[in-house]
């Protein structure tokens, strides 16, 4: 197996747990896996407003998730929709290169689809993950991310809740 792992170039932390993330894949237990952060590391580590937002928008898209079977297996029912790295088979990477969508949505629609539509299994691992201090220090307090988290959500909010994803 091959897998390929997908990160924003800010998010320097994770090269430490990139083989945690892929062990799954490689072994055959999962085709896709989202990587949830340690939560007292994701509080301490990050803006507080964006913990409280990705925090509110993960309950959200965890229970959307549970009206599919794909996403009751274990290891899939509590996903960190909202960090934004992930891993998946190198078999898969149509799915990505072909979804037309250009922001947040171009990470997790095709992956939501290939568990509902191609019994893609999913799962998640738990990484000790530590976002920069720089950024939570350019972050917090300023009205211009606490907007940029704001309509993340409501884009992915509005395009996650449709049933034709």
């Amino acid at each position: 197996e091959a897998a390929i792992c997908f990160t924003e170039p800010e998010k320097v932390d994770l090269m430490n747990h990139v083989r945690d993330i892929v062990k799954p894949i490689l072994n055959g237990k999962a085709d896709v896996v989202v990587p949830t952060r340690n939560d007292e590391l994701f509080r301490q580590t990050y803006p507080i407003e964006q913990y409280h937002s990705e925090s509110f928008g993960n309950m959200h898209f965890n229970l959307l998730s549970k009206q599919f079977e794909g996403f009751q297996i274990e290891g899939a029912t509590k996903l960190d929709w909202l960090f934004g790295p992930f891993a998946f088979k190198a078999e898969f990477a149509s799915s990505w290169l072909n979804y037309g969508g250009n922001s947040w949505d171009a990470q997790m629609i095709p992956y939501v689809r290939g568990v509902r539509h191609h019994n893609w299994r999913i799962m998640s691992v738990t990484v000790n993950f530590r976002h920069p201090k720089e950024m939570k220090e350019q972050e917090e307090g300023d009205p211009v991310w606490t907007t940029k988290r704001l309509t993340q959500l409501n884009l992915l909010f509005d395009l996650l809740g449709k049933k034709r994803v």
